[in-house]
């Protein structure tokens, strides 16, 4: 009895033991994380017009009739040179000088800066930016690079070609240059709105395209707000993409954690590097990533977990009630054994049968108890052996 009782007790343990294992496989066991692809268009096809980054500009610098009279040789007017501020290169002077009597008289003619005017005038050797001689008429043309070497004004001088002939002359002259445009001024950005992304989202992708309508050269930039203000500004920027001259592109860009934030909004800038031509670039962005969705636990470990956990309780519960059982049996058997109506004796042999001890009073014995009461009332007491 003692060893079934141990067994029971050991097949208890082992059962609880099993029902904590299993639970604790079912709370324990793995998550699955499972990842989503999302996007989100940030730039819808926009289209940006952006002005020339270099401008032509021109000025007039003289208008006006010169004759030379009988008692002069010639006749000059000076023209002042605009003022620069910005930064302007390429600039040409152009004109023309038409004798206007009839018929026309030959005549010469020189442009030149203060320095040289003053030599020519001293018979000295001088340098003209242009000179003629002996005609009626003339178009000229020449240039000056830089506008570090543009005179203050310049002097147009016509002369006559012999003694006498009195030439008048209309000159008509401008000065065209290149000026280049703030970046304000020839580039334009869209800016996509602020995007909210969860914590758990991974491989950040920047996909898109721009393209100019009319297959002119641009140039193109993706960076953050705090960049597009640096570049307008001429300072060090970063920029997430960049390229230039050219007509169209396109764009795949992998973006990091720390680019992205949380709170993404970056600008997209196109700037027109050309002289005199505007442009239009229709734009196309879109934001991927891998967002996590679900977290779950391995389905075979659940259920490995599971089958553990219900052996384990059943295991429990048929022990539980073997052991009720045993317990019960041993309970009545000492209550037999207790009992003051029976004797056992464990050395009797298997033949062996219990013998009732009670002891019946003898006829004497009743006889005296009778006599001792005295005789009932309407009985007679009737003594040996019946009729």
């Amino acid at each position: 009895m003692r060893n079934l009782k141990d067994m029971l007790k050991i097949a208890f343990i082992s059962g609880l033991t099993l029902l904590i294992i299993g639970v604790i496989i079912v709370i324990k066991a793995p998550a699955t994380v499972s990842w989503e692809q999302k996007s989100r268009t940030l730039v819808n096809g926009e289209t940006l017009t952006v002005s020339a980054k270099w401008k032509s500009n021109s000025w007039r610098l003289i208008e006006e009739v010169l004759r030379v009279e009988t008692h002069l040789k010639y006749d000059e007017r000076w023209a002042a040179t605009p003022s620069f501020f910005g930064e302007e290169k390429d600039f040409v002077i152009t004109g023309s000088a038409v004798e206007q009597s009839s018929p026309p008289r030959l005549f010469n003619i020189y442009v030149f800066d203060e320095a040289n005017f003053d030599l020519w005038k001293a018979g000295l050797a001088y340098k003209a930016y242009y000179e003629d001689k002996e005609k009626t008429s003339v178009s000229f043309s020449f240039s000056i690079p830089l506008k570090e070497d543009l005179p203050s004004a310049f002097y147009f001088v016509v002369e006559e070609h012999s003694p006498g002939v009195e030439p008048t002359v209309l000159v008509d002259s401008t000065i065209s240059w290149t000026e280049k445009s703030s970046k304000a001024g020839c580039s334009g950005y869209v800016a996509s709105p602020p995007q909210v992304l969860i914590e758990q989202a991974k491989d950040f992708r920047l996909r898109g395209n721009a393209t100019e309508g009319n297959g002119n050269r641009f140039n193109f930039y993706i960076m953050d707000y705090s960049s597009y203000w640096d570049w307008l500004a001429d300072k060090n920027y970063t920029a997430i993409f960049e390229l230039e001259n050219v007509s169209s592109l396109s764009f795949d860009i992998s973006l990091t954690e720390d680019q992205v934030g949380s709170a993404f909004s970056v600008c997209f800038v196109v700037e027109n590097p050309l002289k005199d031509t505007d442009e239009e670039v229709s734009i196309n962005a879109v934001l991927e990533w891998q967002e996590e969705r679900t977290v779950s636990a391995t389905p075979g470990r659940q259920v490995l977990g599971g089958i553990i956990a219900c052996v384990g309780f059943t295991t429990m519960v048929i022990t539980g009630i073997a052991f009720f059982k045993t317990r019960k049996g041993e309970a009545y058997g000492d209550a037999v054994k207790q009992s003051p109506s029976f004797s056992y004796s464990s050395k009797l042999e298997p033949s062996s049968r219990i013998v009732n001890t009670h002891v019946f009073p003898s006829l004497g014995d009743v006889q005296a108890s009778q006599r001792s009461r005295g005789p009932r009332r309407g009985l007679r007491p009737r003594l040996g052996k019946g009729p």
